[in-house]
């Protein structure tokens, strides 16, 4: 699983194990605190981070990059996990940076 940083289909991840989803999952949860599925989000959406923060690649990319199946996706998992949107964690985390302090988005200028 970190091996794709989460872009892992889980139901190839119980056969290759040879057991059952749910047994995965169990087994799993018992060892980490979570389902399969989490851990797998999680890891893409820490991908995702990364990617957002080391450069001006569009969400779409991004998205694309870290194995989610659309932008809204990747949406999901950065207010489930951060509690706000991709542009919006740019924004926030890029202030200050240059080219980056504008409503413009991240290496754009508003004038």
């Amino acid at each position: 699983m970190t091996d794709t940083a989460g872009a892992v289909v889980i139901g190839e991840l119980a056969e290759e194990t040879g057991w059952s989803r749910s047994h995965l999952a169990d087994r799993f949860r018992d060892q980490t605190g979570l389902t399969p599925k989490t851990a797998a989000g999680l890891l893409r959406f820490t991908r995702a981070v990364d990617l957002l923060h080391d450069g001006d690649m569009s969400l779409p990319s991004v998205a694309a990059t870290c194995g989610y199946y659309d932008q809204a996706h990747l949406n999901r998992d950065f207010r489930s996990f951060a509690g706000c949107t991709p542009t919006q964690w740019r924004r926030s985390h890029l202030t200050g940076l240059v080219g980056t302090g504008d409503s413009a988005g991240p290496g754009t200028s508003a004038n």
